[in-house]
């Protein structure tokens, strides 16, 4: 009983310290498309009416998936941390993987977003 115990707090912390993780990266996060705030040029592109309601809608979509993706991934990995601490210990190594592959979609996902906002910067 006390191993089940001691195996479920490791577990816990384990849990606790990605979700704190993931706080500290949101809490800190720098805006790497705010280092290119203002970039000459663009040309045509930039002046068109359609060009500035493509970028305005860029800008929009991606700053609100950099905060919808963090949020949503801490409610799934929560809700595995739940599973993980209810379930069976078969089913345990299953729900591990799936906080990782969170994980990992969060940080491609984060990544992805901020490489098409720099790049919408420039036009």
């Amino acid at each position: 009983m006390r191993k089940i115990k001691s195996i479920q707090k490791n577990k816990l912390r384990k849990a606790l310290f990605g979700i704190m993780a993931m706080t500290f990266m949101l809490a800190n996060k720098v805006n790497a498309a705010d280092v290119v705030s203002e970039v000459s040029g663009g040309g045509s592109i930039q002046s068109s009416k359609l060009g500035q309601g493509l970028l305005n809608i860029v800008r929009d979509i991606t700053g609100t998936i950099q905060w919808i993706l963090p949020i949503t991934g801490v409610c799934f990995i929560l809700f595995y941390v739940f599973k993980i601490m209810t379930g069976d210990e078969q089913d345990q190594q299953r729900y591990k993987k799936s906080i990782i592959k969170v994980l990992v979609c969060i940080v491609i996902g984060l990544l992805a977003v901020t490489i098409v906002n720099l790049i919408a910067r420039y036009f």
